[in-house]
Formats: C-alpha cells, structure tokens, sequence
C-alpha cells in the first residue's frame, strides 16, 4: 500500500512540474500581446485630444472620445472607500463631467504626466497622471486616471474612465 501511494505521489508531482514547466513567465504573456507602434500612436493622439478639447473648453471634440455618453465615467475624490446606501453604485458619472468641464464657463488647462499605455488588440489601459488648472492661475486639482479603451471600427475609444481628485495645494 505504501508503494502504491508513493508512486501515485510521484506520478502526481511530475504531472505537476510538466504542467507547470509549460506555462509561459508572465513577461512571455505580455510578449504575445497584440501591440503596434501605430495603435500606440493612435491612443497617444486620443490623450492630445482630451487635453485639447479640454483646455480649449470643447464639449463637442471630447464627446466625440466616448465608446458613448453612458460609459463608467467617475471620480472616486481621494477617499479609502466608496460609502454605498445599498443602492447599485451608478458609475455613469460622465454628464457630471460635462457639466463641471464643459458647462462651467471656466477656462481650465490640462496635462497629463506618467502615462503607460498597455494594449492587447482591440483593448487598452491607459494610466496617468494628471493636473488640471483653471487657466492663469494655481487653482485646481490634481490626480490619478484610469482609462479603458476599445478599438472600434479601426478607431479608439473611451470604453471608461475612472480618476481619483485631489485639491492642488496652496503655495
């Protein structure tokens, strides 16, 4: 009995260690992943724009970004949590977006820093930082972004955006 058990243990192992063997190093993945400098490019372009059409105030340009209005679009305002009432959690913020940027009347200037873009075909991640200023002057915030985007009929879109905001501090 004890040689059978000890034979089924080894057998076990092997079969473990040649399965294991097989399975690629998480760099290998990232290795096969579906990347090209000219989706690179695109999805660079896409974040030009966003600043653009944010710094210049244009609602129409941005809009034009979006997988569509009713996408996961949320500040989560540099809190541990999210306090929930039981209700779902409603991530479709954009319109509260809109109006703070676009409806406003303010003039706001935005750069992005510490950008890495990963991307595996038609999907992407975008994360960054950003700052985001009303123009002429220290007032503003500052934060963390993550975007999802989506390659749709050879364009890239805004699938969701997720950011953390924080109060630029006072010199």
């Amino acid at each position: 009995m004890k040689l059978i058990s000890l034979l089924t243990l080894a057998s076990s192992m092997t079969m473990a260690s040649v399965a294991a063997a097989s399975l690629p190093s998480p760099v290998d993945f990232q290795s096969h992943y579906l990347s090209t400098a000219e989706d690179k490019l695109a999805i660079e372009h896409l974040l030009n724009s966003y600043t653009t059409s944010v710094s210049n105030g244009d609602g129409k340009t941005f809009a034009t970004l979006l997988l569509d209005e009713k996408v996961p679009f949320m500040a989560v305002r540099g809190v541990p949590d999210i306090v929930n009432k039981g209700d779902a959690l409603d991530t479709r913020r954009y319109a509260d977006f809109r109006e703070g940027v676009f409806g406003s009347g303010r003039k706001l200037e935005q750069a992005f820093f510490n950008v890495k873009i990963n991307q595996d075909g038609a999907l992407a991640q975008v994360s960054l930082d950003f700052i985001t200023k009303e123009a002429g002057t220290q007032k503003g915030g500052f934060g963390w972004k993550l975007l999802h985007l989506l390659k749709v009929n050879g364009h890239w879109k805004i699938a969701s955006e997720f950011y953390t905001v924080r109060a630029l501090p006072v010199e």
